[in-house]
């Protein structure tokens, strides 16, 4: 079959309707009588003791909001940008992730603060300052479940937090069966992932979080084994001969800091274009803030785009 086998439909179409039929019953659970102080621990150790169950609380990153969210926390504030889910994009603001306005964020008088581990760090004694602060970091599928576990201990919503942490874990594990059956055993397609620009790009392996989801599904990522090189961890760079002799199936790229896709850029070029993958149509630009910059509840619609991708075409 090219497409999902008719078993990994009705066993994505089981989990949806598990999110939608016992969500209500878990929010109900969470609402409790335990209100007595907390301790959590962040994702670098970090005790953050909690006095009562917050009212006010902020995330630092698109990442955060979204599973603030998606656990039944709107938030009091959000940074830059932010338009998911709906309800988020009305919200206050206080700068971005990378440069939050401090006086801003104070003025929230939040009393309780998510940072993000990649972004926050170096500010940590500074958002502490202002609230209790705990951190976490988003770096692959894995870490959705059990920052969503953390965000619900914190927050007083473990219960539905459970919930839906072991509800994700299920959908991977569904769709990594979903995928086995389409490659009945064989190697999965060849893929490439370019985050950045042409000029300036950066090579995604299986452990960044698109690459992590590529590897759930099958694909096998031809920048693996290659030393992290660059800004960001899991990424690397390959010399244009070594794409050439390994000619992956699918290229796809999320273009930043150019405002033409990379796979116009690489119609123009005579070495890029001349690769199979060009000449099949399987040269796609993908959303940056589904694959790279949100980690999150989403990574069920990213999964399910990229296994359409991989595996549903004739």
């Amino acid at each position: 079959m090219n497409r999902l086998s008719h078993r990994g439909v009705l066993i994505i179409l089981a989990l949806s309707l598990i999110l939608v039929l016992l969500a209500p019953a878990a929010y109900a659970q969470d609402a409790g009588n335990d209100t007595a102080p907390r301790t959590v621990l962040d994702f670098m150790g970090r005790p953050v003791t909690i006095d009562a169950p917050p009212q006010r609380v902020v995330g630092m990153s698109a990442s955060i909001i979204e599973m603030l969210f998606a656990i039944g926390v709107t938030p009091v504030g959000v940074t830059d940008g932010i338009d998911y889910p709906p309800a988020a994009a009305g919200l206050p603001t206080f700068g971005s992730g990378y440069q939050p306005n401090l006086e801003a964020l104070a003025a929230l008088e939040p009393d309780l603060i998510i940072a993000n581990g990649q972004l926050n760090v170096p500010i940590m004694d500074k958002l502490e300052a202002i609230a209790p602060t705990l951190a976490v970091i988003t770096l692959t599928t894995a870490d959705i479940p059990a920052n969503i576990r953390t965000l619900g201990q914190a927050t007083w919503h473990e219960t539905t937090a459970e919930y839906l942490a072991t509800a994700y874990e299920g959908f991977y594990t569904a769709m990594a069966e979903a995928a086995a059956g389409q490659t009945q055993g064989e190697t999965g397609p060849s893929i490439l992932i370019i985050v950045g620009t042409l000029g300036v790009p950066n090579y995604g392996k299986s452990d960044t979080y698109f690459g992590d989801i590529a590897s759930i599904l099958g694909a096998q990522n031809i920048a693996d084994g290659r030393e992290d090189q660059g800004p960001f961890p899991g990424y690397t760079q390959l010399s244009m001969e070594y794409i050439l002799d390994e000619d992956p199936d699918y290229i796809f790229t999320i273009t930043r800091g150019d405002p033409t896709p990379m796979p116009e850029s690489m119609a123009d070029d005579p070495i890029w274009s001349a690769l199979t993958a060009f000449e099949n149509g399987r040269v796609l630009e993908l959303d940056n803030r589904l694959y790279v910059e949100s980690p999150g509840p989403r990574v069920v619609e990213a999964m399910l785009t990229l296994y359409e991708i991989l595996y549903g075409r004739e």
